[in-house]
């Protein structure tokens, strides 16, 4: 896939589409509203292409608005979709919150995060069709833009894009919940006992479960503490990723803040 500004003066064998919510009487009524369980097609299209970019942003009076849309994708002529998520995960933010925020793949600017883009190339053999619905009480109104390129035929050595959305409310921990006040004192303790030593993985929670060939080109995690403590942050998890069925993790991280490109 062509990428980076090197490639731009490149040309190429692609017919740029695009589908959105624009006013078709020419006004500024650039949106669709949503009632209550709806579901709607956003893109509809057949033979082989890529979807470049998506843009959206909602507005409507329920509290954690982005927790109440759900978007999903089907390649193909699949029958289950290969993307199912609430909208502001989909685009890198939990709990029903925008926020600004600048990466390669996604972004939500300016404004608290009002507007939300994705850059991952999404591309199909044979049609796509991507939906919305509006999981909440009230009704909702979606602004969109899908950007996407037609081709004679499909991309060679292409896979298609998959993301899944999971919870666990509450998480489960490792630790006897009637030791916590035992060990709040010297959180470095807590690290050392022998029930935190955890080599296999057995317990941890699971960002994803796949099979067949792929690689895996991410995620976003979003933890929220209930009760405070003194040992309650998100750090020292190590991230494990098994591959083709090993036993034991292929790849072991240092920490879920290190993970994450930060540190304690």
């Amino acid at each position: 896939m062509l990428s980076g500004l090197s490639n731009l003066a490149l040309l190429r064998d692609a017919r740029s589409r695009r589908s959105s919510s624009y006013d078709r009487s020419g006004g500024n009524e650039d949106s669709v509203r949503f009632a209550p369980g709806e579901t709607r097609e956003i893109l509809r299209t057949s033979g082989a292409g890529c979807v470049r970019h998506i843009w959206m942003t909602t507005k409507g009076p329920e509290e954690a608005l982005l927790r109440r849309w759900v978007i999903r994708m089907y390649w193909d002529g699949e029958e289950h979709p290969s993307v199912e998520a609430p909208l502001g995960d989909f685009f890198g933010m939990g709990f029903g919150m925008n926020r600004n925020f600048v990466s390669a793949p996604l972004q939500m600017s300016p404004g608290e995060g009002l507007g939300m883009n994705c850059w991952f190339p999404m591309p199909f053999a044979d049609g796509a069709v991507i939906t919305i619905t509006n999981d909440g009480e009230r009704t909702n109104t979606l602004f969109y833009y899908v950007d996407y390129e037609e081709y004679d035929r499909p991309m060679v050595g292409a896979a298609t894009f998959h993301a899944q959305w999971r919870r666990e409310n509450p998480t489960d921990g490792w630790m006897d919940p009637s030791r916590r006040a035992e060990l709040q004192s010297d959180v470095w303790k807590v690290w050392k006992l022998p029930e935190a030593m955890n080599p296999t993985g057995e317990g941890n929670y699971v960002l994803l479960e796949a099979e067949g060939r792929g690689h895996y080109v991410g995620c976003n995690l979003h933890i929220d503490v209930f009760e405070r403590q003194v040992n309650d942050w998100y750090g020292e998890g190590d991230d494990m990723i098994f591959i083709d069925g090993d036993p034991y993790p292929t790849l072991s991280g240092t920490g879920t803040e290190d993970y994450f490109c930060m540190a304690y």
